[in-house]
């Protein structure tokens, strides 16, 4: 676990230079990806049909992505933004279903919301990634349910829009696919897929 943090500090002070150069040039009504290694991956494969600033930040939880956005700062507003969130917030040492972290979840979604909708014309907001059943060990499939229902909630509050387009995904038990990439059990193994499925979410640009 400490080696996993070490890597995930080290990679975030990586990202942070190039996620702020491209915010610099950005031109308004750009897409905006934000979150873990989900974003970083789908803002990859995204970033191959459309004006795209890869906000993702692989290992980020939903805390630690919130710790930055000061330091992201939007000289134009994006025209679309996309939070994908969750999966580094459900680890079984962070005791997921306690009444303490599920509490701290949802206050950090709510800034990271409010942030997004401060920057951002329109905002999607995902629901939590299925993981695939090698993940069990370390993840808490069971809270991939109770986060994706706190974040469909917020969204209704805040007028954000939820999404799943890991709907066809969904395939095992509750929170679990079988799709997921071995042997981590946490990545897909086709993000250019997810990409395609997030186009159609997308509003029409004229």
């Amino acid at each position: 676990m400490q080696r996993n943090r070490r890597l995930a500090t080290a990679h975030l002070s990586r990202r942070l230079p190039v996620i702020r150069a491209a915010l610099e040039t950005a031109a308004p009504g750009f897409l905006f990806v934000a979150g873990n290694s989900h974003a970083e991956l789908l803002g990859g494969a995204l970033s191959r049909t459309l004006p795209v600033v890869n906000g993702g930040v692989g290992g980020a939880s939903a805390r630690r992505y919130a710790q930055l956005v000061n330091a992201l700062p939007f000289p134009v507003r994006a025209g679309v933004a996309i939070l994908i969130v969750g999966t580094n917030d459900i680890l079984r040492s962070g005791a997921p279903l306690s009444a303490a972290t599920i509490a701290g979840f949802e206050t950090t979604a709510t800034r990271l919301l409010a942030w997004l909708r401060t920057n951002a014309e329109t905002v999607l907001v995902a629901a939590v990634p299925p993981l695939g059943p090698e993940a069990r060990a370390d993840r808490d499939p069971i809270a991939v349910g109770a986060y994706t229902a706190i974040l469909k909630s917020l969204c209704t509050r805040s007028g954000c829009r939820f999404f799943d387009p890991f709907a066809d995904l969904r395939d095992g038990e509750a929170g679990l696919t079988r799709q997921a990439a071995l042997p981590d059990g946490v990545h897909l193994r086709d993000y250019d897929a997810l990409a395609a499925t997030v186009l159609t979410w997308l509003p029409r640009r004229d």
